[in-house]
């Protein structure tokens, strides 16, 4: 019964990703004032994150933010829906790369790169990154528990020719695709919350915050040039991603270093627009264990 059950849910979900836009929009507005106002989804984390996130403003402020926050969150899911059968084409026109030279010229060198992002705007439709750039492209995920989520969900992400890779497996795949002779594009949300022993702590808004160090062995292990994929709500639907040089050689850089700026840059991006951050996640849920983990 369960099985029936959750082939049926997938069907359903299938047929809301055939909807047209305008009518999933719609959709995302009634379900918006309905997780804010009746059901109350996690509002008392997010109102909690936003006002230790942001002490100077009000309330009121805080309790707006929230507000344009799950607006945006709505939209985030019922654009992930669209992914099941959303065309590559169409795909293109709403998640457009403003700067591709600035990550196809190391293609053109052979040369490999980490690019670091966060869940932030859509991140769900990076999945269109091997059509809009040259590098192979090793999409790193966290498994979901549920095994059939997990595959529906990583079928629509691998649509337009990503690879799909296990966070544990992931310095395997990219040792492996060395010794091939077309370079790779690892692409890693690093901004979730870590185990509370992790070896990295820092002030982030305003807040202690403990980092993977996942990303920072990487590029250390690596020395691919690390970029940062900032994604850009341009309007509703429609998005800009913008890459930029974080580090060169990380290898060479002190340690920490390349997870440091990424820190501080997504910090000042949330910052510049926060109702696109994911709020919702309980981000802050450990404390740091012990001073000697903390960075600056």
């Amino acid at each position: 019964m369960k099985k029936v059950l959750t082939h049926i849910a997938f069907a359903g979900l299938t047929l809301l990703s055939l909807l047209p836009f305008r009518l999933l929009y719609a959709l995302s507005d009634v379900t918006s004032a309905l997780v804010f106002h009746v059901f109350d989804y996690r509002k008392q984390v997010v109102i909690e994150n936003l006002k230790k996130s942001f002490p100077e403003k009000s309330a009121s402020e805080n309790k707006l933010l929230a507000r344009k926050f799950y607006r945006h969150l709505c939209d985030l899911l019922f654009e992930s829906f669209k992914l099941k059968t959303i065309s590559p084409d169409e795909l293109k026109k709403r998640m457009v790369v403003a700067n591709p030279d600035v990550v196809n010229h190391y293609f053109k060198e052979g040369k490999s790169v980490l690019v670091l992002t966060m869940h932030y705007n859509n991140w769900e439709w990076n999945a269109i990154l091997p059509q809009l750039l040259k590098h192979h492209c090793l999409l790193v995920y966290n498994p979901a528990r549920n095994l059939n989520w997990d595959a529906y969900i990583n079928q629509m992400r691998g649509r337009f020719g990503g690879e799909l890779v296990p966070t544990k497996r992931i310095l395997k795949r990219i040792m492996d695709c060395e010794k091939q002779p077309h370079a790779t594009l690892t692409w890693l949300c690093a901004d979730q919350r870590p185990l509370q022993n992790t070896h990295f702590w820092t002030t982030f808004l305003n807040q202690e915050a403990g980092f993977f160090p996942g990303p920072e062995a990487l590029a250390r292990h690596t020395n691919f040039p690390v970029l940062y994929q900032h994604v850009e709500k341009v309007k509703r639907g429609h998005y800009r991603m913008h890459f930029e040089l974080l580090a060169e050689n990380p290898a060479s850089l002190p340690p920490n270093e390349t997870l440091h700026r990424y820190v501080r840059k997504i910090e000042s991006l949330i910052q510049a627009h926060p109702e696109f951050y994911l709020w919702s996640h309980k981000r802050w849920k450990h404390q740091c264990p012990t001073q000697n983990n903390r960075h600056s």
